[in-house]
């Protein structure tokens, strides 16, 4: 009977101690692909570190692309960046997904830290993906993410060399560029006591999920201009600053 009440409490702590590292974002739920759609579905392969995927970034923008007619598929190969999360990792899968003639855009993130310690690297790696890209057809995009904070508010100094870094790198390979990191500066100058980063992360700084949803508006308004207007019902972040923060999205993107 001992070893049975044991047992119980054993399971009931993993089970209880799984349930919250997937509410705090520790352990990650995710889906990885969706290629099924119509013919007319735009296909996005995105390419890079944990900020790609928490806060669910693929699967928010086909949520709420949808509420304006725009049906998006994707496949996501974003990993920790610790395992395998650098363009340099990914470089070789990346380029045999490209080469499949499956998407029409190609989102491409690094981990923060090698604009600040491989600047060179990093150029070089974006440089061979876009080529990549366009000899498959694929259109280029640089997602920037705000990577580097203080009292769970951008960074703006610290970030302001990897915002300059994707900035070059999309000019000089004609590559489309996400300013997420700029958005979320811009978010918390004008919309009072919003949180985008996790409460509590061992890995490291992380959007929430209402950061994703920003990143996710970013994403509709500069591929595919898109005013998100209307939280969608099946939408991963339904809180009361939503449609503000859509709105930021929108205003940032449309005036910079």
């Amino acid at each position: 009977m001992k070893a049975i009440i044991l047992t119980f409490v054993l399971v009931s702590v993993a089970v209880l101690g799984f349930i919250a590292a997937v509410f705090m974002d520790i352990i990650i739920l995710r889906k990885t692909e969706d290629m099924t759609g119509s013919e007319n579905a735009v296909s996005i392969l995105f390419v890079g570190s944990s900020h790609v995927f928490v806060g669910n970034v693929p699967q928010q923008l086909q949520v709420i692309a949808k509420t304006r007619d725009v049906e998006i598929i994707y496949k996501d190969l974003s990993r920790h960046g610790n395992r395998g999360g650098t363009l340099r990792e990914h470089k070789e899968n990346a380029i045999k997904e490209m080469q499949t003639g499956r998407f029409d855009y190609v989102v491409l993130h690094d981990q923060s830290r090698r604009a600040l310690n491989d600047m060179d690297g990093l150029f070089d790696d974006i440089r061979t993906l876009c080529g990549a890209a366009r000899e498959n057809g694929v259109i280029p995009v640089l997602y920037d993410f705000a990577g580097t904070a203080i009292d769970d508010r951008p960074d703006e100094g610290h970030l302001r060399t990897s915002i300059n870094a994707y900035k070059r790198a999309a000019d000089e390979n004609d590559a489309v560029l996400v300013r997420a990191a700029e958005t979320w500066i811009y978010a918390y100058q004008t919309i009072p006591g919003i949180s985008l980063y996790t409460r509590f992360d061992p890995r490291g700084l992380h959007s929430n999920n209402a950061g994703g949803f920003l990143t996710s508006c970013v994403f509709a308004a500069t591929l595919f201009d898109l005013h998100i207007e209307e939280i969608p019902k099946d939408s991963m972040y339904k809180g009361s600053d939503a449609l503000a923060l859509a709105q930021a999205a929108w205003e940032f993107t449309e005036n910079n």
